[in-house]
């Protein structure tokens, strides 16, 4: 009989070397410490089916190839260089058309002399901020989550505030008093994220 515990730790391990990561790299994208990450690799622990299904995704195989034996993951890696540009590639794309949408909508105000419509350059932030979050939250990794989710509440909020102050003509500078509150929130959550991964 197989010791399945042993195989997926051995495949864990080389799927890891293949696509040249450090233990601690692979344990920040999935917020666990490297000790954990070293604990799979040795066979002393694994983590739990979801955890392992979430690291099949992130090196493009099956959980058939992570019991397997005579696995070998150079093909596996190669599909996961793959989809990480396509991610990036979406991601520019999709920026891309943000920023051209804002573009455009400057411009035809221009014709329109109405002169306002600046205010999509400021709303072009967040917008991009969503794309990015939605196409490369797993590969920017916790940190990168963090700075692009702060970016995301206060580039709303000033987006909020101007559009009040340009076409209502109302001054709601208090708006800013949210964003304290919203920033602590998102860094508890990155706290306890990695205090989870500790556990």
């Amino acid at each position: 009989m197989k010791d399945i515990k042993s195989i997926i730790s051995k495949n864990l391990l080389l799927l890891r070397k293949d696509m040249g990561i450090t233990q601690a790299e692979l344990a920040e994208k999935f917020n666990y410490s490297d000790k954990a990450v070293c604990r799979w690799e040795c066979g002393d622990t694994l983590p739990d089916i979801n955890v392992l299904y979430a690291l099949c995704e992130f090196y493009g195989i099956t959980m058939n190839d992570l019991v397997d034996d005579s696995f070998q993951p150079n093909v596996a890696v190669k599909s996961e260089k793959n989809m990480l540009a396509y991610r990036l590639a979406t991601c520019l794309l999709l920026a891309t058309a943000v920023w051209l949408f804002a573009t455009v909508t400057f411009v035809y105000s221009l014709t329109l002399s109405t002169g306002t419509y600046w205010l999509a350059f400021i709303w072009a932030i967040p917008i991009t901020c969503v794309v990015i979050l939605r196409s490369m939250k797993k590969n920017i990794g916790s940190v990168g989550n963090i700075i692009v989710s702060s970016i995301l509440s206060w580039s709303t909020i000033t987006a909020l505030f101007l559009h009040v102050l340009v076409h209502l003509d109302g001054n709601i500078w208090y708006i800013f008093l949210v964003g304290i509150p919203l920033q602590a929130f998102i860094l508890q959550l990155f706290i306890f994220k990695k205090s989870r991964a500790r556990i």
